[in-house]
């Protein structure tokens, strides 16, 4: 039996890419329901399809996930429809640097609400189990660097840095709630734009011409998320890419980095 079984669960960002995949492998693993949150009221197409397939087990919420009442809406009428809460996971995230400070707000400020939110007002109440388990999406720019991704970087890392913090939170122990990181590589969503248009390396920079080499599936991190939620201790960061299964980071001390020469 999966973790995922007879539990409940929200994710933001579920109406598309990755939210999508992991909201279509949470009903498949029996989950007793989710709610799935969206800034966009257009969810036709495959989610509307899962919604029709899943019935009482499906709720769609609009909600601006950097509004703290619009988030904090959609975890109360999760709760509402389903009675439990015992997954949270942010996955709202979007890539634009013009606009820095929005993104900063989606992918760095919206994720720490989104989890404290579960940790402290809702998994320790609501969860089904005598467990909760909070799992962000950060990225693999969250560990290393690419030209002309400084916000979108900046923000990952801080999702990197929020997971690995909390690994030693004294709530989150008390409440057996974990908190996992996830780094997707390069996925074939709409956030990286059309593919298509790479003709060749010279029209890109190096560094992402070497990482648009294998771009992975949605589906493919989304069985990688279930794999991981089902084994992934407390406070662990774990990379997904080039479709190869999941692996943990191991993180040296800060002393192991020092420069030596």
């Amino acid at each position: 039996m999966s973790f995922e079984s007879d539990k409940v669960a929200l994710i933001t960002g579920g109406a598309g890419g990755i939210g999508l995949a992991v909201t279509r492998k949470l009903l498949e693993n029996g989950v007793k329901g989710v709610g799935v949150v969206d800034i966009s009221e257009d969810y036709s197409g495959a989610l509307s399809s899962l919604q029709e397939q899943y019935a009482e087990k499906f709720i769609f919420i609009k909600a601006d996930v950097t509004k703290d009442e619009e988030l904090r809406n959609a975890f109360e009428k999760t709760i509402q429809k389903f009675q439990n809460l015992d997954i949270v996971i942010n996955n709202a995230g979007i890539h634009d640097e013009s606009k820095w400070e929005r993104t900063v707000s989606v992918n760095l400020t919206a994720v720490m609400r989104g989890t404290f939110f579960a940790i402290q007002d809702y998994l320790p109440k609501y969860n089904s189990s005598g467990e909760g388990l909070v799992l962000n999406t950060a990225s693999v720019l969250g560990i290393e660097t690419l030209s002309n991704t400084h916000a979108y970087g900046a923000t990952k890392h801080g999702v990197v840095g929020l997971g690995k913090s909390l690994g030693k939170d004294e709530s989150c122990l008390k409440h057996n709630i974990r908190v996992i990181t996830l780094c997707p590589g390069l996925i074939h969503t709409p956030m990286i734009g059309d593919l298509n248009t790479i003709k060749k390396p010279s029209d890109v920079s190096e560094e992402v011409a070497e990482m648009c080499k294998k771009v992975s599936s949605t589906d493919y991190i989304a069985e990688a998320v279930s794999e991981i939620m089902n084994k992934a201790e407390h406070g662990s960061v774990w990379v997904t890419e080039d479709e190869e299964p999941p692996y943990q980071l191991v993180f040296p001390n800060r002393k192991e980095m020092r420069k030596t020469s």
